[in-house]
């Protein structure tokens, strides 16, 4: 807010200059928050990045969209992943029907794919920080993000966070979501990327990327691609038993 005059006795006159430690105390008074100031972006992310460091168990949801093509919009791919400690549970679901499912626990690996019924024994591949790796992957935006903004306190799920806002240039895309193959994104004309980290505690909740142009298949050409991440249950108890 910006202060034009202040105004003595309803008289509307102007008062002489005020020195600016006067002012700023008058400014701390009548309005509290104005001296208090939130934490930088900067900072968010380091402290956020410690939070990442000491959680064992966690429920993670990832939803794949597409959209702005010529068919529309629609959902194509979900993930669901468990992980406690060194077990992990993942769900893989395509356009709606579970494409596949493994489960890690004990130290042995299950999986089966759509259809079977059976599951099959193999060597473990699946760890909890493979299943988790796109948060990972996007532990670089601060550095690589063209821009960047702090969009304040906003609710999530009912706790109280801190929206980060990230745009990316097309050459800064690749390296962000390294997973997507690079045909895919030789098109791409940037994106932009939301990360919600719960104030209190400063666990990264939610992550919202889309990126614009994308061949999404051959059949239904290009797009954008939206992919939503919700993270709860951070640190609670997670069973994850051997399948039955």
């Amino acid at each position: 807010m910006r202060l034009k005059r202040i105004l003595s006795g309803g008289t509307g006159r102007w008062l002489p200059a005020v020195s600016l430690t006067v002012l700023l105390c008058f400014l701390l008074v009548v309005f509290p928050g104005c001296g208090k100031g939130e934490p930088s972006l900067e900072e968010i992310w380091d402290k956020s990045a410690e939070a990442q460091e000491n959680i064992t168990s966690l429920h993670m949801e990832i939803a794949i969209f597409y959209q702005n093509t010529k068919f529309g919009s629609g959902q194509i791919q979900t993930y669901t992943v468990d992980v406690s400690g060194n077990n992990v549970h993942l769900q893989n679901s395509i356009f709606g029907h579970t494409f596949s499912e493994v489960i890690v626990v004990g130290g042995k690996q299950y999986s089966r794919s759509m259809g079977e019924k059976k599951w099959q024994e193999q060597p473990v591949s699946l760890t909890a920080q493979s299943a988790t790796e796109q948060m990972r992957g996007l532990a670089n935006l601060p550095s690589v993000a063209s821009t960047k903004e702090n969009k304040g306190l906003e609710k999530v799920g009912g706790k109280e966070t801190y929206h980060l806002y990230f745009g990316l240039a097309p050459g800064e895309i690749p390296s962000l979501f390294s997973k997507v193959p690079v045909s895919q994104l030789s098109a791409a004309s940037g994106a932009d990327v939301d990360v919600w980290v719960e104030k209190d505690t400063y666990y990264r909740i939610k992550y919202e990327a889309v990126i614009r142009n994308v061949l999404i298949e051959e059949k239904i050409g290009y797009g954008d691609v939206r992919i939503v991440t919700n993270i709860t249950e951070i640190n609670q108890p997670i069973s994850i038993s051997p399948p039955s």
